[in-house]
């Protein structure tokens, strides 16, 4: 620092020396002040000095010789600061940082960590199924609505029904690879979805005589999946302030891929009630726990985009079709059919249900994922490139 503020200051003296001899030698041709050099062709003998005669060749040679001197010393000057600045350069190039950019940071490459969250909205037909088929009515629980001696009349009432569409929030772990024109990615990813239906018995006109039921479908997946971007050239398609556009296709396998049915029953009557009892039990069999767990083949292509921060890290922004198909559900030991979960009652190894299409569906998607990109080396992966930035 010390060096290079001499050779400013050096530079700037110099250059304040030669615009000031500049304006003088101008002010003098113009306007002929006082202590300013003469103006060309001025004979100086002509000009005494207190009445004392002047020797005008002597004086002659001595503002040449005056003059030469000052040249020559001039020229040393700036021959030994033209030294300083080559001798200097290296230290210059070592320690002194180029200025950054307020524009865009340099692009993000190289391996990094990331941690990526989603939103997904779509149909996953085993809810489907499960919507379709779970009981409506007195008769689809096996019971009426008189019976026990009794003139008060048994009640049912669908509370909560599961939701059409399926939302879930993908979660993913990511080992990226981030070049110029690609991108590859090794990833395990998780999400979990579940619906619920609500339904009550009571007899009519009463608050303790009462059955409360819940039913809960939990579908949940993990995943093994590779993925693969390539970059859209901007002339087709681009999005101001990211690095890059890629289009990304993403391949997976879930050797996790399950599904659980729960129940969750409350009473509000007393053991002596012998008909909210027989309504117990009936509803107890209709809303059988089930679970399996099967295999599944995801994909998903969209386009995503890669934008890097001041701060070193960046982050991935995606928008997707998502795809899956699940099969080969297994419980105890038994292949699951479509009926295990359409029929009501039936038991695991009922020939009723174990006779019927295996079951498998075909998920369709739409995720929107959000990743946070963290370089694997401190103080970021840079390029040859962004060495200075």
């Amino acid at each position: 620092m010390r060096k290079r503020a001499n050779i400013c200051l050096t530079a700037a003296a110099v250059f304040i020396f030669a615009f000031a001899e500049a304006v003088n030698a101008q002010d003098a041709a113009e306007n002929g002040f006082p202590g300013a050099y003469p103006p060309a062709g001025t004979d100086t003998a002509s000009v005494p000095a207190d009445g004392v005669d002047i020797d005008n060749d002597n004086i002659s040679r001595i503002d040449t010789v005056d003059t030469a001197d000052t040249v020559n010393l001039s020229a040393v000057n700036t021959f030994d600061t033209v030294n300083n600045v080559n001798n200097d350069s290296s230290v210059i190039d070592k320690r002194t940082p180029s200025p950054k950019s307020d524009a865009e940071p340099a692009p993000l490459s190289g391996a990094c960590w990331g941690f990526g969250a989603g939103l997904s909205v779509g149909t996953v037909p085993i809810f489907q199924m499960w919507r379709q088929h779970f009981p409506g009515s007195l008769r689809q629980l096996g019971l009426s609505d008189t019976g026990g001696g009794e003139a008060a009349l048994l009640r049912y009432r669908v509370i909560e029904t599961p939701d059409a569409f399926n939302f879930a929030i993908p979660l993913r772990l990511s080992l990226y690879n981030i070049g110029k024109k690609h991108v590859f990615a090794l990833a395990v990813s998780f999400f979990r979805n579940s619906n619920e239906f609500q339904s009550t018995l009571d007899i009519a006109d009463t608050v303790t005589r009462r059955i409360n039921v819940l039913e809960r479908l939990v579908y949940y997946s993990a995943s093994i999946e590779a993925a693969g971007s390539w970059a859209i050239p901007q002339i087709f398609f681009s999005v101001d302030g990211a690095q890059q556009t890629f289009f990304s296709l993403v391949l997976g396998v879930s050797p996790i891929n399950t599904f659980t049915r729960e129940r969750e029953i409350q009473t509000g009557f007393k053991n002596s009630d012998t008909r909210m009892q027989s309504a117990a039990d009936s509803v107890g069999r209709k809303f059988a726990a089930l679970s399996g767990n099967g295999l599944s083949l995801s994909w998903r292509a969209g386009l995503s985009v890669i934008k890097r921060y001041q701060s070193g890290y960046g982050a991935e922004f995606g928008l997707f079709y998502s795809g899956a198909y699940s099969g080969y559900f297994h419980s105890e030991g038994v292949r699951l059919t479509e009926d295990h979960i359409k029929t009501r009652g039936a038991g695991l190894n009922d020939e009723s249900v174990n006779g019927g299409k295996p079951l498998s569906f075909l998920s369709n998607q739409a995720e929107f994922r959000a990743t946070l990109l963290v370089p694997t080396r401190r103080g970021g992966n840079l390029t040859p490139d962004t060495l200075n930035d």
